[in-house]
C-alpha cells in the first residue's frame, strides 16, 4: 500500500485524532509557507510547472486571502522585528530561468507581489548545462532582464557561480562560488544580495558556515513551513510541483490537506536518509 493510501486509511480509522491534528497545524500563525519554483514551462520533471498551472496556483493564493512578502520581510519577522499578516507567503525561484520574465512576473505584478529569484551568475544569458540539467536545456535570464525586473521590485539572491555541489568543494573553491556570485550581483544591481540558495539544496555544516559569513540567510529544500525558530541558514521551503492539482493546493491553504503534506514530508525524509546512506 502506498504511503498516501496508508494516510487515508488512518484518517478514516481515527477521524477525531487526525482532524484535531490537522486543525491545530493549519491554524498555526507562526509558520510561513516559502514556496519553491524553478522553470515555468511545459517540460517533464519536477522543475517545470506549466504556465497555466502557475497562474492557477497564484489565483488560488489570492482567493484564499494570501499575500506575498519578500525574504527581507521574512528575515525581519524571524528576528522578531515585525509582525506579519497570518496569511503571508514567500515565493522563490531557483536557477534564474528566462521563463520567469515571460510567465511568472506578469502574474506576480498583477497581484502587486514580489518574489526572490536565485541566480547561478556564470550561466546568465546562456542555457543550463550543469549536472542534472533538463534534457532540453532551458535559457536563463540575461543581465539586462535581471536589472529590469529588479527595478520592478523583484529581489535577486545568489545560487552560486556555476551551480556545483558545494559540499564537494575545497575551501578556496567554495569561497569563489559564494563570494564571486555575491560580488557579481552586487556589481550588476548596485545592491548586495541578502539571500542564497545552495544548488541542488545540498549543504552541510561547513557549507552553511561559509554561507553565513557572506549572506544573511539561505533557503533549503526541507519540506516544512518556516517558523521563527528555524535556522536562518537553512530555511525550509514548499516544493510547488507537489501542488499541481489546484484542488489539493486550495485544500492545503485552507488546512484541509494536512495528511497529504505530512505524508510527503515523511516520504521526503525517507528518501533523504536513503541518499545519505549511499553517499549521494
Amino acid at each position: 500500500m502506498r504511503l498516501l493510501d496508508r494516510w487515508r486509511v488512518l484518517c478514516r480509522q481515527n477521524p477525531p485524532i487526525i482532524l484535531w491534528l490537522c486543525s491545530v497545524m493549519s491554524v498555526v500563525t507562526d509558520r510561513i509557507n516559502v514556496l519553491t519554483y524553478h522553470a515555468i514551462a511545459d517540460g517533464p520533471g519536477p522543475t517545470n510547472i506549466p504556465a497555466d498551472t502557475f497562474r492557477g496556483q497564484m489565483l488560488v493564493l489570492r482567493e484564499c486571502g494570501y499575500t506575498a512578502i519578500s525574504l527581507a520581510e521574512f528575515a525581519a519577522w524571524h528576528a522578531g522585528e515585525v509582525n506579519l499578516a497570518p496569511r503571508s507567503v514567500v515565493i522563490t525561484f531557483d536557477d534564474g530561468f528566462a521563463s520567469f520574465a515571460k510567465h511568472a512576473f506578469p502574474e506576480l505584478a498583477a497581484n502587486n507581489w514580489t518574489a526572490t529569484v536565485f541566480l547561478p551568475v556564470a550561466y546568465l544569458g546562456t542555457e543550463e548545462s550543469w549536472l542534472g540539467a533538463d534534457p532540453v536545456p532551458r535559457r536563463l535570464l540575461t543581465w539586462d532582464q535581471v536589472a529590469e525586473l529588479a527595478s520592478a521590485g523583484i529581489d535577486f539572491g545568489s545560487h552560486s557561480r556555476t551551480h556545483r555541489d558545494l559540499r564537494r568543494l575545497g575551501t578556496d573553491e567554495l569561497r569563489l562560488e559564494l563570494a564571486g556570485s555575491r560580488d557579481e550581483i552586487e556589481h550588476r544591481l548596485k545592491k548586495t544580495p541578502l539571500s542564497f540558495a545552495p544548488p541542488y539544496g545540498r549543504t552541510n555544516r561547513h557549507v552553511r558556515e561559509a554561507i553565513g559569513e557572506l549572506y544573511r540567510m539561505s533557503v533549503g529544500t526541507r519540506l516544512q513551513r518556516a517558523g521563527r525558530t528555524c535556522n536562518l541558514l537553512d530555511v525550509p521551503r514548499i516544493e510547488m510541483h507537489y501542488f499541481r492539482d489546484l484542488r489539493r493546493w486550495r485544500a492545503y491553504l485552507e488546512g484541509r490537506a494536512e495528511w497529504f503534506f505530512l505524508a510527503r514530508r515523511s516520504l521526503r525524509g525517507i528518501r533523504a536518509l536513503a541518499a545519505s546512506a549511499v553517499g549521494a
